[in-house]
């Protein structure tokens, strides 16, 4: 693998062009605020689980690598596995094989939730702050998530 194989394969991407959203979301008043020490890598988590919770997987057309997975800690990469195992009606969905395959997965789905985060969070930031919180909660009831993350192994 050359060296620029390996940068791309270490960063995470978003569409070129969406800088323009993750700023906003960013600049504007409220919970996402950069003032309330909140990133890109935040925007993006969120557009993820959007895309996911809403169906929304957009795959990316112009790639701009923009944040080295490193920068995410080691929570992300637990969602993002999590995520790229969904059951269906037949079993058990695994949407990527491969760490890069699993990767852009999860791109997409935050390709796709994060225009739907931005309406979202544009109708009503405290609303859409305590809506969230009540939802992860009512997802980790008596910590299903962990539980699961654990029985997968991830």
């Amino acid at each position: 693998m050359s060296s620029k194989e390996k940068t791309v394969a270490s960063r995470l991407s978003r569409e070129d062009g969406t800088n323009k959203t993750y700023n906003g979301l960013l600049e504007r008043p409220g919970p996402l605020s950069s003032k309330k020490k909140k990133y890109t890598r935040d925007i993006f988590t969120l557009a993820l689980a959007f895309g996911y919770e809403n169906n929304i997987r957009t795959p990316l057309v112009i790639k701009d690598n923009f944040a080295n997975k490193e920068n995410f800690g080691e929570d992300l990469p637990s969602l993002i596995n999590a995520l790229a195992i969904t059951k269906t009606d037949k079993g058990i969905d695994i949407l990527g094989e491969t760490p890069s395959d699993i990767y852009k997965v999860a791109e997409e789905y935050a390709n796709g939730g994060l225009d739907y985060l931005n309406s979202e969070y544009l109708s009503g930031a405290d609303e859409f702050i305590e809506t969230l919180r009540i939802k992860i909660l009512d997802l980790n009831k008596d910590d299903r998530i962990i539980n699961k993350l654990k029985e997968l192994d991830l």
